[in-house]
């Protein structure tokens, strides 16, 4: 099958890295337009499409258009609100590849047919993509604490410096197998932000 087309996972994905390309297709809500039709929220959306490109996938996103063939306004804000964060974080998503690890951390996907509920992240919560020497590390939520911990990185792979996309270069030790960022005070996009790893 893989080598005569792409497997296409509607509404679900896998559970980790595919050696082949994939594909998961979904809708911000049903497939077609329903006034009462409740949408994924923005940072939803997302985290979908983070999870599914570190595994080597792509997201086909369906935005249900009304029967003149116009969007609603609630449409517009989630395309203008993830405009705003690969306007941010598009380094990390264009032109990458999987990293040897899909990610890190507990929290999961649950990987059922039809079933798109939001992931509980947390901080130590990771996905990551590579590109070059540049290894991009998706952390799933903001640390309270202002630091990221990535553990997934071994004695080979030395790190060079560490940009926080839509920031700047950060401060970071690596120590005892782990890296260990220092992050500013503010945030540069409300959802899932990016560090770019140069190894």
């Amino acid at each position: 099958m893989y080598r005569i087309g792409i497997l296409d996972i509607e509404r679900s994905q896998e559970s980790d890295i595919k050696l082949e390309p994939w594909q998961t297709d979904t809708c911000v809500g049903d497939w077609f337009y329903h006034v009462k039709t409740e949408y994924k929220k923005p940072g939803h959306v997302i985290e979908i499409l983070i999870d599914i490109i570190a595994k080597n996938g792509n997201l086909l996103l369906n935005i249900p258009q009304k029967s003149d063939v116009t969007i609603d306004d609630e449409c517009k804000y989630i395309l203008q609100e993830m405009a705003k964060w690969i306007r941010v974080c598009e380094e990390g998503v264009y032109g990458t590849r999987s990293f040897r690890v899909s990610g890190e951390g507990l929290s999961r996907v649950v990987i059922d047919h039809f079933t798109e509920d939001r992931v509980a992240w947390n901080a130590s919560d990771f996905r990551f993509t590579q590109k070059g020497n540049t290894l991009y590390a998706f952390q799933m939520r903001w640390p309270e604490d202002h630091r990221a911990v990535i553990r997934s990185l071994t004695p080979a792979d030395q790190v060079k410096s560490v940009r926080l996309l839509g920031a700047g270069e950060v401060p970071f030790e690596q120590l005892f197998g782990a890296l260990v960022v220092s992050l500013p005070d503010r945030r540069p996009t409300p959802y899932v932000n990016c560090l770019a790893i140069e190894l």
